[in-house]
């Protein structure tokens, strides 16, 4: 028997679990590293990282007013876009990329919605490497966004103009 399987096995003896997967041996033994959390709603009031409550705090007040926001109309997205950028600064939710692609669209601007196409992919990559399931799932069910999409928007768009 290994030193390593001899330690797993006194850790299991020990403690009565296994040790997580993908774990170092040291940091479990040492106590430095925890189980993570798989999916939502595994926290109760005295576990939930301050961190994902103010982070959850700030998501939800840029929820709030997206959906407040008239945005069901091009003009009304091309006014927004000042906004828009501002609450991508408090949060960046995936929906406030979505919006402001669509509103510079709108206004014509294509290479700056390449940008926010190509920042909302970054943030969706982030999203998904984040700790928190509650950061996960924000992205589960939007458009993944890519760059060249934005060239369609507007080979569309002015084909629109020239028919």
């Amino acid at each position: 028997m290994g030193v390593r399987q001899w330690m797993k096995q006194r850790w299991a003896e020990d403690s009565g679990e296994d040790m997580p997967p993908g774990s170092s041996l040291l940091n479990v033994l040492l106590g430095k590293e925890t189980k993570p959390v798989h999916s939502l709603g595994e926290y109760t009031a005295e576990t939930y990282p301050q961190e994902l409550t103010e982070l959850v705090q700030r998501r939800q007040q840029v929820t709030d007013e997206v959906v407040a926001m008239d945005i069901t109309r091009p003009d009304a997205r091309v006014a927004a876009i000042p906004r828009l950028q501002e609450l991508l600064q408090i949060y960046p939710h995936p929906l406030v990329y979505e919006t402001l692609i669509h509103a510079y669209a709108d206004a014509g601007r294509y290479d700056e919605a390449k940008g926010v196409a190509y920042a909302a992919r970054e943030r969706r990559i982030e999203c998904g490497r984040s700790p928190y399931p509650e950061i996960r799932s924000e992205v589960d069910f939007l458009h993944e966004w890519d760059p060249a999409e934005v060239d369609q928007l507007r080979q569309e768009h002015e084909g629109k103009q020239a028919g």
